[in-house]
Protein backbone atom coordinates (compact mmCIF):
# COMPACT_ATOMS: atom_id res chain seq x y z
CA UNK A 1 0.00 0.00 0.00
CA UNK A 2 1.60 3.30 -1.08
CA UNK A 3 2.67 5.94 1.37
CA UNK A 4 4.89 8.98 1.48
CA UNK A 5 8.42 8.34 2.70
CA UNK A 6 10.51 10.98 4.47
CA UNK A 7 13.59 9.04 5.53
CA UNK A 8 16.83 10.65 6.69
CA UNK A 9 19.98 8.69 7.48
CA UNK A 10 21.59 9.29 10.84
CA UNK A 11 24.90 8.08 12.35
CA UNK A 12 25.11 4.40 13.23
CA UNK A 13 23.00 3.31 10.22
CA UNK A 14 19.82 4.57 11.84
CA UNK A 15 16.96 6.05 9.86
CA UNK A 16 14.09 8.21 11.01
CA UNK A 17 10.64 8.80 9.57
CA UNK A 18 8.77 12.03 10.22
CA UNK A 19 5.06 11.23 10.38
CA UNK A 20 2.51 13.71 11.68
CA UNK A 21 5.33 15.54 13.44
CA UNK A 22 6.58 12.39 15.17
CA UNK A 23 10.05 11.00 14.50
CA UNK A 24 10.00 7.20 14.27
CA UNK A 25 13.43 5.64 14.09
CA UNK A 26 14.67 2.37 12.68
CA UNK A 27 17.95 0.54 12.35
CA UNK A 28 19.14 -1.59 9.48
CA UNK A 29 19.76 -5.33 9.61
CA UNK A 30 21.73 -4.99 6.37
CA UNK A 31 21.79 -2.57 3.47
CA UNK A 32 18.52 -3.77 1.91
CA UNK A 33 16.71 -4.99 5.04
CA UNK A 34 15.34 -2.10 7.11
CA UNK A 35 13.67 -3.20 10.37
CA UNK A 36 11.76 -0.73 12.53
CA UNK A 37 12.88 -0.51 16.17
CA UNK A 38 10.31 1.92 17.54
CA UNK A 39 8.96 0.20 20.68
CA UNK A 40 5.35 0.91 19.70
CA UNK A 41 5.75 -0.75 16.29
CA UNK A 42 4.52 -4.03 17.67
CA UNK A 43 2.49 -5.32 14.70
CA UNK A 44 3.45 -6.14 11.13
CA UNK A 45 1.14 -6.85 8.20
CA UNK A 46 2.20 -8.99 5.28
CA UNK A 47 0.30 -10.21 2.23
CA UNK A 48 2.55 -13.27 1.86
CA UNK A 49 2.51 -16.44 4.01
CA UNK A 50 4.99 -16.46 6.87
CA UNK A 51 8.05 -18.66 7.19
CA UNK A 52 9.85 -19.73 10.35
CA UNK A 53 12.80 -17.47 9.56
CA UNK A 54 10.45 -14.52 9.07
CA UNK A 55 8.76 -15.17 12.42
CA UNK A 56 12.17 -15.44 14.10
CA UNK A 57 13.17 -12.09 12.58
CA UNK A 58 9.93 -10.43 13.68
CA UNK A 59 10.36 -11.62 17.26
CA UNK A 60 13.95 -10.41 17.20
CA UNK A 61 12.86 -6.86 16.36
CA UNK A 62 10.13 -6.83 19.01
CA UNK A 63 7.02 -7.57 16.95
CA UNK A 64 4.26 -9.28 18.92
CA UNK A 65 1.45 -9.47 16.34
CA UNK A 66 1.34 -10.71 12.75
CA UNK A 67 -1.52 -9.29 10.67
CA UNK A 68 -2.54 -11.46 7.72
CA UNK A 69 -5.25 -11.31 5.10
CA UNK A 70 -8.61 -12.81 4.34
CA UNK A 71 -9.47 -12.87 0.62
CA UNK A 72 -11.80 -14.57 -1.84
CA UNK A 73 -10.76 -17.79 -3.55
CA UNK A 74 -9.58 -15.85 -6.62
CA UNK A 75 -6.83 -14.24 -4.57
CA UNK A 76 -5.40 -10.94 -5.70
CA UNK A 77 -1.95 -12.27 -4.73
CA UNK A 78 -0.91 -15.94 -4.50
CA UNK A 79 -0.96 -17.15 -0.90
CA UNK A 80 -2.59 -13.96 0.37
CA UNK A 81 -5.30 -15.79 2.33
CA UNK A 82 -4.55 -16.94 5.87
CA UNK A 83 -5.15 -20.69 6.20
CA UNK A 84 -5.28 -22.84 9.31
CA UNK A 85 -1.79 -24.30 9.06
CA UNK A 86 -0.17 -20.89 8.91
CA UNK A 87 -2.37 -19.64 11.72
CA UNK A 88 -1.22 -22.51 13.93
CA UNK A 89 2.43 -21.82 13.11
CA UNK A 90 2.13 -18.17 14.10
CA UNK A 91 0.41 -18.92 17.39
CA UNK A 92 2.78 -21.79 18.25
CA UNK A 93 5.62 -19.28 17.94
CA UNK A 94 4.07 -17.26 20.76
CA UNK A 95 2.84 -14.45 18.53
CA UNK A 96 -0.61 -12.95 18.34
CA UNK A 97 -2.60 -12.43 15.16
CA UNK A 98 -4.79 -9.87 13.47
CA UNK A 99 -6.77 -10.19 10.24
CA UNK A 100 -7.94 -7.82 7.52
CA UNK A 101 -10.17 -8.61 4.56
CA UNK A 102 -9.06 -7.19 1.25
CA UNK A 103 -10.08 -8.14 -2.28
CA UNK A 104 -9.51 -5.36 -4.79
CA UNK A 105 -10.43 -2.88 -2.07
CA UNK A 106 -8.19 -0.36 -3.81
CA UNK A 107 -10.84 -0.20 -6.57
CA UNK A 108 -13.83 2.01 -5.85
CA UNK A 109 -16.12 -0.34 -7.79
CA UNK A 110 -15.68 -2.85 -4.94
CA UNK A 111 -17.73 -0.72 -2.56
CA UNK A 112 -21.28 -1.89 -3.09
CA UNK A 113 -23.84 -3.38 -0.74
CA UNK A 114 -23.53 -6.73 -2.54
CA UNK A 115 -19.77 -6.84 -2.10
CA UNK A 116 -20.14 -5.90 1.55
CA UNK A 117 -22.30 -8.97 2.11
CA UNK A 118 -20.05 -11.25 0.04
CA UNK A 119 -16.87 -10.05 1.74
CA UNK A 120 -18.36 -10.48 5.20
CA UNK A 121 -19.66 -13.97 4.36
CA UNK A 122 -16.22 -15.02 3.12
CA UNK A 123 -14.59 -13.53 6.23
CA UNK A 124 -16.87 -15.54 8.50
CA UNK A 125 -16.01 -18.77 6.66
CA UNK A 126 -12.30 -18.10 7.04
CA UNK A 127 -12.72 -17.05 10.67
CA UNK A 128 -14.33 -20.44 11.35
CA UNK A 129 -11.54 -22.28 9.52
CA UNK A 130 -8.92 -20.43 11.54
CA UNK A 131 -10.75 -20.81 14.87
CA UNK A 132 -10.70 -17.05 15.26
CA UNK A 133 -12.12 -16.37 18.71
CA UNK A 134 -15.26 -14.32 19.26
CA UNK A 135 -14.52 -10.85 20.51
CA UNK A 136 -11.57 -10.41 18.15
CA UNK A 137 -11.78 -8.16 15.09
CA UNK A 138 -11.98 -8.47 11.34
CA UNK A 139 -10.82 -5.31 9.59
CA UNK A 140 -12.04 -4.41 6.11
CA UNK A 141 -9.78 -2.42 3.83
CA UNK A 142 -10.72 0.89 2.22
CA UNK A 143 -7.57 1.41 0.21
CA UNK A 144 -8.09 4.78 -1.43
CA UNK A 145 -8.28 8.52 -0.92
CA UNK A 146 -12.00 8.79 -1.61
CA UNK A 147 -13.64 11.86 -0.11
CA UNK A 148 -16.65 12.96 -2.20
CA UNK A 149 -20.06 12.59 -0.50
CA UNK A 150 -21.18 10.10 -3.16
CA UNK A 151 -18.03 8.02 -2.61
CA UNK A 152 -18.49 8.01 1.15
CA UNK A 153 -22.12 6.99 0.67
CA UNK A 154 -21.01 3.89 -1.26
CA UNK A 155 -18.48 3.00 1.43
CA UNK A 156 -21.20 3.41 4.07
CA UNK A 157 -23.52 1.11 2.08
CA UNK A 158 -20.73 -1.50 1.91
CA UNK A 159 -20.19 -1.39 5.67
CA UNK A 160 -23.90 -1.48 6.40
CA UNK A 161 -24.01 -4.87 4.70
CA UNK A 162 -20.79 -5.98 6.42
CA UNK A 163 -22.40 -5.22 9.77
CA UNK A 164 -25.74 -6.82 8.85
CA UNK A 165 -23.98 -10.02 7.74
CA UNK A 166 -21.71 -10.19 10.77
CA UNK A 167 -24.46 -9.36 13.29
CA UNK A 168 -24.55 -11.98 16.01
CA UNK A 169 -21.22 -13.51 14.96
CA UNK A 170 -19.38 -12.07 17.95
CA UNK A 171 -16.69 -10.49 15.75
CA UNK A 172 -15.91 -6.81 15.91
CA UNK A 173 -15.80 -4.77 12.70
CA UNK A 174 -12.71 -2.70 12.01
CA UNK A 175 -11.78 -0.46 9.11
CA UNK A 176 -8.41 0.14 7.50
CA UNK A 177 -8.49 3.49 5.74
CA UNK A 178 -8.04 7.23 5.79
CA UNK A 179 -8.84 9.45 8.72
CA UNK A 180 -11.95 10.65 6.89
CA UNK A 181 -13.21 7.11 6.31
CA UNK A 182 -12.45 6.11 9.91
CA UNK A 183 -14.32 9.13 11.23
CA UNK A 184 -17.32 8.55 8.93
CA UNK A 185 -17.71 4.89 9.85
CA UNK A 186 -17.10 5.24 13.58
CA UNK A 187 -19.48 8.19 13.80
CA UNK A 188 -22.20 6.10 12.14
CA UNK A 189 -21.59 3.03 14.29
CA UNK A 190 -20.43 0.98 11.29
CA UNK A 191 -16.93 0.23 12.60
CA UNK A 192 -15.62 -0.13 16.12
CA UNK A 193 -11.90 -0.02 15.38
CA UNK A 194 -9.81 2.25 13.14
CA UNK A 195 -6.53 1.20 11.55
CA UNK A 196 -5.16 4.42 10.07
CA UNK A 197 -3.58 3.82 6.67
CA UNK A 198 -0.03 4.98 5.95
CA UNK A 199 -0.53 7.51 3.11
CA UNK A 200 -0.31 10.94 4.71
CA UNK A 201 -1.93 12.54 1.64
CA UNK A 202 -5.20 10.67 2.18
CA UNK A 203 -7.91 12.91 3.69
CA UNK A 204 -7.66 13.81 7.38
CA UNK A 205 -4.56 11.72 8.12
CA UNK A 206 -2.97 14.28 10.43
CA UNK A 207 -6.22 15.33 12.09
CA UNK A 208 -7.21 11.74 12.85
CA UNK A 209 -3.71 10.85 14.00
CA UNK A 210 -3.86 13.68 16.54
CA UNK A 211 -7.19 12.47 17.95
CA UNK A 212 -5.55 9.23 19.12
CA UNK A 213 -8.82 7.44 18.33
CA UNK A 214 -7.04 4.97 16.07
CA UNK A 215 -6.08 1.52 17.29
CA UNK A 216 -3.22 1.08 14.82
CA UNK A 217 -1.40 3.43 12.48
CA UNK A 218 0.48 1.96 9.56
CA UNK A 219 4.03 2.98 8.65
CA UNK A 220 5.33 3.08 5.07
CA UNK A 221 6.25 -0.22 3.45
CA UNK A 222 9.83 -1.28 4.11
CA UNK A 223 12.08 -4.33 3.91
CA UNK A 224 12.50 -6.61 6.90
CA UNK A 225 12.91 -10.35 7.28
CA UNK A 226 13.59 -10.74 3.58
CA UNK A 227 10.29 -9.28 2.35
CA UNK A 228 8.25 -6.11 2.01
CA UNK A 229 6.22 -5.46 5.15
CA UNK A 230 4.23 -2.70 6.81
CA UNK A 231 5.00 -2.07 10.47
CA UNK A 232 2.22 -0.64 12.61
CA UNK A 233 2.19 1.48 15.74
CA UNK A 234 -0.22 0.44 18.46
CA UNK A 235 -2.04 3.10 20.47
CA UNK A 236 -0.25 2.40 23.73
CA UNK A 237 2.05 -0.29 25.01
CA UNK A 238 -0.78 -2.57 26.15
CA UNK A 239 -3.10 -1.63 23.31
CA UNK A 240 -5.96 -3.93 22.36
CA UNK A 241 -6.92 -3.74 18.68
CA UNK A 242 -8.78 -6.99 18.09
CA UNK A 243 -5.76 -9.26 17.97
CA UNK A 244 -5.96 -12.85 19.15
CA UNK A 245 -3.73 -15.79 20.04
CA UNK A 246 -1.60 -16.74 23.00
Amino acid sequence: MPAERHWAERPGRCFCLLIAGLAICASTVHATDLCVRDPRAEAVDSSAPVTQSFLDQMKAVGVSTIIRYYDHEDETLPGKTLRRGERDTIVMNGLKMGVVFQHKNNKFASFTALRGRQDAERSLLLAAENSQPRGSAIYFGVDGSWRAPSELASIVAYFQQVNATMAGSGYRVGVYGSGLVCNTLLANGLAELCWLAAPTTWPDFSAWYQTKRWKLVQLPTTQCGGRSVDFNLANGREAEYGQFGK
